[in-house]
């Protein structure tokens, strides 16, 4: 096999491509001597764009065969079954155009052999699957790759050619089996919502699913019922599964495991038949013409262990037959089928060829070539000896420090073209380097510090990101992509590509932030950190993220992680690993991979679909980390559960010391559509505008602090001072009731937040003499009673709510009992006052108690902690309600004074 050999001493295949890209002036290096060419090869591996585009380009040399093209692709993809692929050659301009080139053809002859008759844009190179094993759908099952590749191609033909002859109802299974298979997280009863419905249909819906199925007029609506019924069926089913399932329902309308070719048994046109060759009849023939090849048996003509040979020609005639001879083990003569045409003939010659070699396990193959078909053909078992000959003695040279070959395949990156602004070179040489300690893990191997000796500079500090199997080109090749993509950036809050080393083993070397990661950060500095800083963080961050906007770049993995801290006012955004360049369209579309399924958006969740809407949406998620201090969101909620509860309404509760005005922004970023969404320059605006509220109002807090440190003292012998009720009512504001991280509902988040009260401060008690003012001493037990339960209910069962709560109870009524007793001495003029305040504590109380009641009605959910924080919020509102009837009480009594004070 002339396969393609690819010298490890070179910076090839996709690694030359992003050193082309890195370097400055960079061009691709090719062996001396070597032809450079490049064959583009449209297969069905998935990748991020179209079907209709998925191709590979490959470099080749001058010995490179047919099967060295195959199998490098197959190799990159890691597929099992080689055996089963082979390359097809159609013309665009003309269907009867269609050759299968045999793998022992080099791609030069071909290329010279077809190319020169007509235009090279003309031909189309296909990489197929065309030779199936015996159960090949199970044998599949256990090589991931060719099972993906089996379903895509059949999907295609099967679109191609006969989209609109299926019936409704299996072109409805057909679709949403497929939805099902591209959108994996979505939930069963998603389609129901009908954003969702409407982002599938005009995103997706005419393109991909069930729209090119679907042939019939059909209104709308009940296209939309019949959808989200039929894909009720098939919700519960994985990747796999749908796979199986789409064969299992086309194979009876449609035979993709045979190729069928009309011929003639014999040397002449006598019986015309219809030949099938598939893995399980082998070789077959189908004569009835008015029967369709659906529903009559074939007859059997020889199984493909038989055939011991194969040979073609054309027939001497004017219209240029073809003629095939099997040599079948046990028949008394060849079995001689003849052809349309010498290339139908060579198609099914190669067919049968392939299947030969599949079934013995053999590389060489079983077609006798006549001798006008070139030296190449009739000493193809020579060829491939000496060429692996060849083989042996460059990889000696290559032992031996040699770096040339005429020999090597390359995959030419199409998809990350970016374009880079700056022209200087980021390749740095190895020994300028210092590396120090690990300092990390990232997704491709360790992180270390080090030291950059810089030619002109001073010695720099930097981060050193290293990679494992940097033997293999691709994982070279998405290593290096985050390289590409951080060094098109320069923002004070991005963290900065210092160079790379390409060479094995290939490090990136970015700027270093000497306190690590936030997220770490914030849960080491808890205890130190205001809530200015955390709003500056978020600020920051918000100016980088407008920047990558701007720049049409969407980031895929905000999260607090993923923020480093290079001092303690100052974050830098990083791990650009998922980061794409969104080009033309305004989206751009995961294939596979990973995702932080709780930090995303839920039309990335549902439809794998990533935006800037979709980054605001992360960011809002990341804010709501960054003011809890490091917790990561949806605790205890398992990935596959967490786009249930968005769909549900809940979102991520306020955390503790969170300014409502930012909060209201993060509910903002959290909108299910996502046009609704702010923009990140909007974000950018309304953070800068709340930090300097914050700041403002830290400022106010500090210099009331410093007004009340004033120093008091009293005489050992005297008793200590009395509780004042104000300073009860400052230790249970909302600020101090609780720290309580939980998930509350949103339907009123959209439109915007409901403001927790505000801290009261009411103005302080008359100047009264209260020895033996029994109202006095009950509004304080009653505070004492609101501060008791605040202190203990946090830690509480459930069970041990309604004690506490018929404490402060009993407290209230004790008061309201001394208020009743006080009144008639009181002026007649303020009972009426009097009597609406005490009505407002009843009020109070029963909103403590339905507020008690829900706690313990969503207890072991996720909405038992908000609940139980609105508990403590009516406490409070309960404990200034009794400071103001106190308030009411004093200044009847002050009136009552000044009547009976003499004039």
């Amino acid at each position: 096999m002339a396969t393609a050999y690819l010298d490890p001493n070179l910076n090839h295949t996709l690694l030359e491509g992003a050193k082309s890209r890195l370097s400055a002036g960079g061009s691709d290096r090719t062996m001396a001597g070597s032809v450079d060419r490049v064959l583009k090869v449209c297969h069905h591996f998935e990748s991020n764009t179209e079907n209709s585009c998925w191709s590979s380009n490959i470099r080749y040399g001058d010995a490179t065969d047919v099967r060295g093209i195959i199998q490098k692709i197959l190799d990159i993809n890691k597929v099992r079954w080689t055996s089963c692929f082979g390359l097809r050659l159609s013309n665009g301009q003309s269907k009867d155009q269609v050759h299968w080139l045999h793998p022992d053809l080099g791609v030069s002859h071909v290329r010279e052999k077809y190319e020169q008759a007509r235009p090279n844009e003309e031909w189309r190179y296909e990489l197929r699957i065309r030779y199936l094993p015996k159960g090949f759908v199970q044998q599949f099952t256990e090589d991931k790759p060719t099972l993906n590749y089996f379903y895509h191609q059949v999907k295609h033909d099967y679109m191609t050619e006969n989209g609109d002859q299926v019936e409704q109802d299996v072109a409805l299974k057909l679709g949403c089996l497929e939805i099902r298979r591209f959108f994996k997280e979505m939930r069963g009863n998603a389609l129901d919502k009908k954003s969702n419905y409407e982002l599938l249909e005009k995103k997706y819906l005419n393109f991909n699913f069930i729209l090119i199925f679907f042939p019939f007029f059909v209104q709308a609506k009940t296209l939309r019922k019949l959808i989200q019924q039929t894909f009720k069926q098939v919700a519960n089913l994985n990747d796999e599964q749908c796979i199986l399932k789409f064969l299992e329902i086309l194979a009876p309308i449609y035979r993709y495991d045979k190729e069928f070719f009309k011929c003639a048994l014999g040397s002449s046109w006598v019986i015309q038949v219809e030949l099938a060759i598939g893995p399980e009849e082998g070789i077959s023939y189908l004569t009835d013409k008015g029967s369709t090849v659906y529903c009559t048996l074939p007859t059997h003509l020889a199984n493909f262990n038989q055939v011991q040979s194969i040979q073609y020609s054309a027939m001497e005639e004017k219209d240029r037959k073809g003629m095939l001879q099997l040599n079948v083990a046990g028949a008394p003569e060849p079995l001689t089928v003849t052809t349309a045409s010498l290339t139908m003939a060579e198609n099914l010659a190669d067919l049968i060829d392939g299947y030969c070699r599949l079934v013995s396990m053999e590389t060489h193959s079983f077609i006798i070539r006549v001798q006008k078909e070139g030296e190449r053909f009739l000493c193809h078992h020579l060829y491939q000896v000496c060429f692996n000959l060849l083989l042996f003695f460059s990889h000696c040279a290559y032992v031996c420090h040699v770096t040339e070959t005429d020999d090597y395949a390359e995959i030419v990156d199409e998809e990350d073209t970016y374009t880079m602004p700056s022209t200087r070179d980021y390749e740095i040489q190895r020994d300028r380097i210092e590396l120090g300690r690990c300092i990390g893990e990232g997704q491709f191997g360790d992180v270390h510090q080090g030291v950059y000796n810089c030619p002109d500079k001073a010695s720099l500090a930097v981060a050193i990101k290293t990679c494992k199997n940097c033997t293999s080109d691709s994982v070279r090749e998405k290593f290096l992509q985050e390289a590409l993509t951080m060094r098109q950036f320069d923002h004070p809050h991005i963290v900065k590509l210092i160079g790379v080393i390409t060479e094995n083993p290939v490090w990136i070397i970015m700027e270093l932030c000497t306190l690590g990661e936030l997220r770490s950060f914030l849960q080491v500095r808890k205890y130190s950190l205001d809530l200015a800083t955390l709003i500056l963080y978020a600020y920051q961050l918000s100016t980088a993220l407008a920047y990558l906007e701007s720049k049409r770049f969407v980031h895929r993995d905000i999260a607090a992680r993923n923020v480093l801290v290079s001092a303690v006012d100052c974050v830098m955004l990083g791990d650009f690993g998922l980061s794409r360049y969104m080009e033309d369209s305004s989206y751009y579309k995961a294939s596979k991979g990973k995702l932080p399924i709780k930090w995303m958006a839920p039309e990335s969740i549902n439809f794998r679909r990533f935006t800037s809407a979709s980054d605001v949406w992360m960011f809002g998620v990341c804010m709501w980390e960054i003011l809890m201090y490091g917790i990561k969101p949806f605790q205890g909620v398992k990935n596959n559960d967490v786009i249930g509860r968005i769909e549900n309404g809940e979102r991520l509760a306020m955390p503790p010391q969170c300014p409502p005005t930012l909060y209201s922004l993060m509910t903002k970023c959290w909108s299910y559509d996502p046009s609704k969404r702010p923009r990140f320059t909007e974000l950018k605006t309304q953070l800068s505008t709340i930090l300097e509220e914050e700041k403002l109002q830290q400022e106010e807090r500090l210099r009331m602090e410093m007004r009340r440190q004033v120093t008091v003292s009293w005489d050992p012998d005297e008793a200590p001072p009395k509780v004042r009720i104000n300073d009860c009512l400052c230790s249970i504001s909302p600020a101090n009731l609780t720290n309580l991280p939980s998930l509350c509902p949103v339907e009123s988040y959209n439109e915007g937040v409901k403001l927790q009260p505000q801290e009261i401060s009411p103005p302080p008690t008359a100047n009264l003499d209260r020895s033996n003012d029994k109202v006095y001493e009950n509004v304080t037990g009653l505070v004492k009673a609101v501060i008791e339960m605040s202190n203990r209910i946090q830690p509480a069962a459930p069970e041990e709510y309604v004690p506490m709560v018929k404490e402060v109870g009993l407290a209230l009524r004790t008061l309201l009992a001394t208020v009743d007793e006080t009144i008639p001495v009181l002026p007649a003029s303020t009972h009426r006052e009097i009597e609406m305040a005490q009505k407002l504590l009843n009020s109070d109380l029963a909103e403590l108690i339905a507020k008690m009641k829900l706690a313990q009605q969503y207890v072991m959910t996720s909405l038992q902690k908000d609940y139980k924080k609105q508990m403590l919020m009516a406490a409070h509102a309960l404990a200034v309600d009794a400071k103001n009837l106190l308030d009411v009480i004093d200044q009847s009594r002050l009136k009552m004074i000044n009547q009976t004070r003499p004039h």
